[in-house]
């Protein structure tokens, strides 16, 4: 009866969830070594969390991507176990840029001096936005990471709703 196993996993639904959570990830990283370009290096943002955190949360979307792909048990429960990794790294990240929302232009000690005050202004408004896409991607991806575990889950042997005797 294992080959019965994927009935309850929807391929497609897998698909879609694993691109939508890699491309967060990517936005994550991309506005991530934005943030890490503009910023001094203080004990906060030398950790560069959204760099690491958005590699971490696009690992339940690319195992979702190839779980779409291929019928492995194995590789569903990894995807299981990423996706509540994914959800850990999420609030992380999402604390890094709620604490690091409230630095302004005033904040000498934070951001690289600029003799021209548009320069700074801009530069700053762009850091801004910069954690504000981060914290926005990050909204968007803890409810995928979510689901992902949840369709993962239900389709393993070891859940609740699996019948052993009908492979459902």
């Amino acid at each position: 009866m294992d080959r019965y196993r994927y009935l309850v996993f929807s391929r497609k639904r897998a698909l879609v969830l694993g691109i939508v959570q890699v491309a967060c990830a990517g936005l994550c990283v991309v506005f991530g070594v934005l943030d890490a370009a503009f910023r001094k290096d203080t004990p906060l943002s030398s950790s560069r969390t959204p760099l690491w955190g958005g590699l971490v949360m696009a690992a339940p979307g690319v195992l979702a991507l190839f779980a779409s792909q291929r019928k492995n048990s194995i590789l569903v429960s990894m995807m299981v176990v990423a996706a509540g990794l994914s959800c850990v790294a999420v609030l992380l990240i999402s604390g890094y840029c709620c604490l690091t929302l409230t630095y302004g232009e005033e904040d000498e000690d934070v951001f690289h001096h600029h003799s021209s005050p548009q320069v700074t202004f801009v530069l700053h408004r762009m850091v801004k936005a910069a954690n504000a896409t981060i914290l926005l991607s990050c909204i968007i991806s803890l409810p995928l990471s979510c689901l992902i575990a949840y369709m993962g889950f239900r389709s393993l042997p070891c859940c609740g709703c699996y019948d052993a005797a009908t492979g459902l």
